[in-house]
């Protein structure tokens, strides 16, 4: 092949890479528009936090995740997702949702929703402009685009972290 070609390919490749990237929530991506908090709690660490208060809805804090049902990554998270919102959501201590953003559902109601609302569609381009999948948004405050233990197949890592995440808020949202 001739230099020019190899070139050629190179690039294609690093498109690709970077296209799925984007799409699938592999890379971690930088929200610039977001003001960074700091994160004290140790058992948190692949979340990422804003500065203000939790957001909440009667005062319980509001988790999120958004994600579509084409998406091998939210498939492998959403049945650990959806089974830790029920329970911390039945217990009265958390409002929680989980769109999927292809089919407008929200996976955790018994309703089939046919269109994410406005205002939910929001908070996903606040969080993530690069609209990526998986996305957690908890509290309004701590956020993550992508898996944070996939590679490692670590579902038990996930949930462990989920719970660290929403303890917080629960706490921070006592103290507002």
């Amino acid at each position: 092949m001739n230099k020019t070609v190899i070139i050629a390919l190179i690039a294609v490749v690093a498109i690709a890479a970077a296209g799925i990237g984007t799409y699938t929530g592999l890379f971690f991506g930088k929200n610039q528009n977001l003001p960074s908090g700091n994160i004290t709690n140790t058992d948190i660490t692949t979340f990422k936090a804003i500065e203000g208060p939790v957001e909440t809805i009667d005062g319980k804090p509001v988790i999120r995740m958004f994600s579509t049902t084409w998406c091998p990554h939210c498939v492998w998270i959403k049945e650990t997702y959806d089974r830790v919102a029920k329970e911390y959501a039945d217990a009265g201590k958390i409002v929680a949702y989980h769109w999927e953003l292809d089919t407008g559902d929200d996976t955790l109601t018994a309703e089939a929703e046919t269109s994410v609302p406005a205002s939910e569609q929001a908070v996903f381009t606040k969080f993530n402009p690069q609209n990526s999948i998986p996305t957690f948004v908890f509290g309004g405050k701590y956020y993550r685009i992508g898996n944070g233990f996939e590679q490692e197949d670590n579902l038990e890592k996930e949930e462990a972290e989920f719970r660290a995440v929403i303890e917080e808020l629960i706490r921070e949202a006592g103290s507002q």
